[in-house]
């Protein structure tokens, strides 16, 4: 799935956009949903000027937001000639979630003793909330509340701002594309709050990591089903 950019794909994601009160967060969300769509394919041009066009602002909060966008993988920056949507491979991918799964692990090792009563509760309320909600985007912030409830337990500032980086990437986008994610996450998240709730240390430690490595079979599985990379007699692969 590699090529040029769709002008009428981008022009139609764009209709109908709410608004933000930052637009270099404008055109890095634009950008974000037009790559993981497909409106932006791999390897094609990010054209500075048509996105400023579609959003009705200027080139340089889109300039601001592919720099931002570089830092996290869903562009290259190549100097003289432009930006140019990431491509990721399955490596890529696996290296990404296996680096997620260790920091995940260690932050998840050391909230088990140390949440609260009332965090507990929460998380059973939000695990409770997610399953009763069917809007995507609002059960994924819910979603992210819930994990991030533990890695904050875990009082390490510096795990919690590697994770919260983690979380923004390019494969993480993805992951979130899927259809498969949603059930991925209620299952994982049930597991989790039993080995919590028992004080299990090394199951809860052992779950989360689990989870977070599922996540790279979720992306990887998608993004074949989409026809991201091209199958392997095309490739010369077997």
């Amino acid at each position: 799935m590699t090529g040029a950019a769709d002008p009428s794909a981008i022009r139609r994601l764009a209709a109908g956009r709410r608004r933000y009160g930052n637009l270099k967060d404008e055109a890095a969300a634009f950008i974000r949903e037009a790559v993981v769509s497909g409106s932006l394919p791999p390897r094609s041009k990010v054209d500075q000027d048509e996105i400023a066009e579609v959003l009705g602002i200027s080139r340089a909060p889109v300039r601001e937001a592919l720099i931002e966008l570089a830092q996290k993988g869903f562009v290259d920056a190549v100097p003289r000639r432009g930006a140019f949507v990431a491509e990721v491979t399955v490596e890529d991918i696996e290296d990404h979630y296996e680096v997620v799964a260790l920091v995940s692990g260690m932050t998840t090792r050391r909230a088990v003793r140390k949440l609260t009563a009332q965090e507990l509760d929460e998380l059973d309320r939000l695990h409770r909330e997610i399953a009763g909600t069917e809007e995507a985007s609002r059960r994924r912030a819910l979603d992210r509340r819930f994990f991030q409830i533990v890695a904050t337990a875990g009082k390490s500032p510096r795990l919690d701002a590697i994770l919260a980086f983690l979380g923004g990437v390019l494969q993480g986008s993805f992951y979130f594309d899927s259809p498969a994610s949603a059930g991925n996450e209620a299952k994982y998240r049930e597991q989790l709050l039993g080995a919590i709730r028992s004080g299990d240390v090394a199951e809860a430690t052992r779950t989360s990591e689990e989870h977070v490595r599922s996540c790279a079979a979720v992306t990887i599985d998608h993004l074949r089903s989409r026809g991201y990379w091209p199958p392997p007699e095309a490739t010369g692969r077997v």
